[in-house]
């Protein structure tokens, strides 16, 4: 068990308060959240609810950091931070494409860690 740029399984883990099963348990809700997380924050971004799409990415980013999910954690607190902006539509583009990069490098990464 090591930790790998999508995946830091030792913070995870001491999250977890070194208790396995309950990282399996927590991974195995925050994979059906977080795409459910994603998703909410694209549809109010794109309707330019900026409040709800910034409470979607901050939902992400802090599940994220507590699964050892680090990249995928700073790429939506990028989205967070872009979304209380009122420009910045290219970088906000940007910003999403790097979460979903993150998001499915993770997924992968952490399929070890998941229950069978």
């Amino acid at each position: 068990m090591s930790t790998l740029p999508d995946l830091d399984y030792h913070t995870a883990l001491a999250n977890m308060a070194g208790m396995t099963e309950l990282y399996q348990e927590a991974l195995s809700a925050f994979l059906q959240e977080a795409p459910l997380l994603l998703q909410q924050y694209r549809e109010h971004g794109l309707s330019g609810d900026w409040p709800a799409a910034r409470r979607a990415a901050h939902s992400l980013k802090s599940s994220a950091a507590v699964m050892g999910a680090l990249a995928l954690s700073h790429a939506a607190k990028r989205l967070e931070q872009l979304s209380a902006s009122q420009d910045g539509e290219l970088a906000r583009e940007e910003a999403w494409q790097a979460c979903m990069q993150a998001w499915q490098r993770f997924v992968p990464a952490v399929a070890a860690y998941s229950p069978a």
